[in-house]
């Protein structure tokens, strides 16, 4: 009798122990491509957000309570992630998410997170619709999608001679693809350029000279090329310089264009183009160069746009925790740190952050999208292996080279 006690009492103490630790912990989930041809990206954030929550708990946590990420994978497959957001919310009992790596599967989270009643902090994924659909319990840091162009529409109104005649817009047919190719050639066409291609192809192209025929047909004087795959990235440029397309510029929107992989599978065939992105962070910025170096430190490598943004969330997201005066009860604290987010005014690595409601560039209404978004667009380009920003002149590491010297314009 004393022994069976004594197993049953050791039973429910060790269920109390682990439910206390359980409690302890305030949980943040996070689906992400952890297989798939997006693993890599996946394998960005989890870095970025490990780093972060390692930090914050460190320092003493949220209000003395720990926090963890929990990641599920999606696979880089939207009804996944819908499919994976819902579990997270549901039976892992998540207080937030963020995540998601692509607009198609943001799209998907989002609407899960806004039935459901959970808080949604988007940290890479860009199609304006994400923030304009009027979803309260969605919120994006990072520019959307129609904002990427901005540092390239900056550069060809401000450098002397750079505003093109004409360009081509090669883009693949997501949603992510066709915000980032409407918004470059609405400004484009305001300017009185001439769009000689406007040339959507489906993800994971296996075979681009199609469509670079006809752009070389025209001779434009700009090729844009968009792509959320980084295996599209590489190949349109390589079909495009092996056909002997020689405009008087590359420019490449979306993460494809702007990782490790562009140049090291193209060698020199990625120099000079041009990568106009989200983020790219300032050189000159003492707290950039700090958290490069201690990101270098943990991982040895570097950190691009995707790894600040993931970084910066956690913060973020630990930052309205904070605030939120949570009490245990799942529901009231999502809707605590809901109502918590809404009066973010913060700065991190990525820049200042504050969630607002205003019009994008193209007259989307957004709503909960970070006000200070239009802020971190960044026009970079490959130099001898290395991308660096070009302009603004402010986040500039070196001249920029334009027109490419292997120009025929």
């Amino acid at each position: 009798m004393d022994r069976r006690f004594s197993i049953a009492a050791l039973v429910a103490f060790l269920f109390f122990i682990t439910g206390t630790a359980a409690a302890q912990t305030l949980k943040i989930g996070a689906p992400q491509p952890m297989t798939g041809p997006d693993a890599p990206f996946g394998d960005k954030f989890q870095k970025a957000y490990s780093m972060a929550v390692e930090e914050i708990n460190a320092a003493g946590g949220v209000n003395g309570k720990q926090i963890e990420v929990i990641i599920e994978d999606h696979q880089a497959k939207n009804p996944l992630a819908a499919t994976v957001a819902e579990r997270l919310i549901q039976q892992r009992e998540v207080l937030i998410l963020t995540g998601g790596r692509a607009s198609g599967q943001a799209v998907e989270i989002a609407s899960i997170a806004q039935r459901l009643k959970t808080p949604y902090l988007v940290d890479h994924p860009s199609a304006d619709i994400i923030t304009a659909k009027g979803f309260e319990w969605v919120f994006r840091n990072n520019p959307t999608g129609s904002i990427y162009p901005q540092a390239f529409n900056k550069f060809i109104s401000e450098a002397p001679g750079a505003m093109p005649k004409s360009a081509a817009v090669i883009y693949d047919n997501t949603v992510f693809g066709k915000t980032i190719a409407n918004s470059a050639m609405t400004f484009l066409k305001s300017k009185n350029v001439n769009i000689v291609n406007d040339e959507a192809y489906p993800v994971n192209t296996l075979d681009f000279k199609p469509i670079m025929t006809k752009v070389r047909g025209n001779n434009p004087d700009y090729v844009l090329m968009v792509a959320v795959a980084t295996t599209d990235a590489i190949l349109m440029t390589r079909h495009a310089k092996e056909m002997g397309l020689k405009p008087r510029a590359f420019v490449g929107f979306g993460g494809g264009f702007g990782v490790e992989d562009f140049a090291k599978q193209l060698g020199p065939l990625s120099e000079n183009v041009f990568s106009s992105a989200a983020w790219s962070g300032n050189p000159n910025d003492p707290k950039v160069k700090a958290f490069y170096e201690k990101f270098n430190k943990k991982y040895g490598i570097y950190p691009k746009e995707h790894e600040v943004e993931g970084y910066a969330a956690i913060y973020i997201i630990a930052d309205a925790m904070k605030r939120a005066k949570l009490t245990g009860d799942v529901a009231k604290d999502r809707d605590a740190i809901r109502r918590a987010l809404l009066k973010t005014d913060m700065e991190t690595v990525f820049g200042k952050v504050k969630f607002g409601n205003y019009k994008g560039p193209l007259g989307d209404p957004y709503t909960n999208q970070n006000v200070n978004s239009p802020e971190h667009s960044v026009l970079a380009q490959w130099r001898k292996g290395k991308l660096l920003n070009v302009y603004p002149k402010a986040n500039a590491e070196t001249d920029v080279v334009f027109p490419d010297p292997a120009s025929k314009k």
